[in-house]
């Protein structure tokens, strides 16, 4: 769902996998147990990423109260000059100092980064808790453990995504152009890439066939890839065929 954060909230994990080998042969029929070979995952995990959705949701919550101040905010800073210096950019100084908002906008506005400062604050707490990616050995064991007929897998579904990504990249970025042009109000929770594609008068009927079958191939990948990601290191948080690695 495309959100309008703005000065947002933009906090992003990643796990850095390292890719063993090189595979001999595309797709290699490996059938991957049901249980992960290491589950790494922190006591109370769970509840931990409950309480980060929560936050999340309040965040979500404080830019929607004022989202006609928040665009008018938005409006403000694209209309700054290119060579403006974002290199030490304070956004409540820029607020105090702007003659764009009324003072009763700008305390409102204050008032809202004061509270998301905080969200802030709570949620780098509780990613704290969480497994640190930047400390590997448990993730390394679950590599060295892991059968190496579903390392190549990987490699081998990894390297097709790439491929399938790059094959059409010109068309994908008119539809990523298309779709961040989309108005504030459009139905985002609804969205289907598939239908999306099909709407776009920028791209001949050819061109659709082309993404769609693209896209259809690259939902399967991404399928298998989380049953291969959860089959080695546990719940990697892959939900309905949406791998966040």
């Amino acid at each position: 769902m495309k959100k309008k954060t703005i000065w947002g909230l933009a906090l992003a994990l990643a796990l850095v996998v390292s890719a063993i080998g090189t595979a001999t042969s595309a797709f290699a029929a490996t059938s991957a147990p049901m249980e992960p070979v290491t589950k790494i995952a922190a006591e109370n995990e769970d509840a931990v990423w409950e309480q980060i959705e929560a936050i999340e949701e309040k965040s979500d919550a404080i830019f929607q109260r004022n989202a006609v101040l928040w665009e008018k905010l938005d409006e403000i800073c694209n209309a700054l000059p290119d060579d403006y210096d974002f290199t030490n950019f304070d956004e409540a100084a820029f607020i105090r100092d702007t003659n764009a908002l009324t003072e009763a906008e700008k305390e409102t506005l204050l008032a809202d980064i004061k509270e998301l400062n905080e969200l802030d604050a709570q949620m780098e707490a509780l990613y704290e808790k969480l497994p640190d990616c930047d400390n590997m050995p448990l993730y390394e064991k679950a590599l060295e453990e892991a059968d190496p007929k579903v390392l190549d897998e990987i490699d081998t579904l990894e390297q097709e995504y790439d491929r399938v990504c790059e094959k059409h990249a010109d068309l994908w970025d008119k539809v990523d152009e298309a779709y961040f042009n989309l108005p504030d109000d459009y139905d985002f929770d609804n969205y289907d890439e598939a239908a999306f594609i099909r709407s776009l008068s920028i791209l001949t009927d050819a061109e659709k066939d082309s993404l769609i079958a693209d896209y259809n191939r690259l939902t399967e990948i991404d399928g298998r890839l989380c049953e291969l990601y959860n089959y080695i290191w546990g719940n990697t948080g892959c939900e309905s065929g949406i791998c966040p690695l």
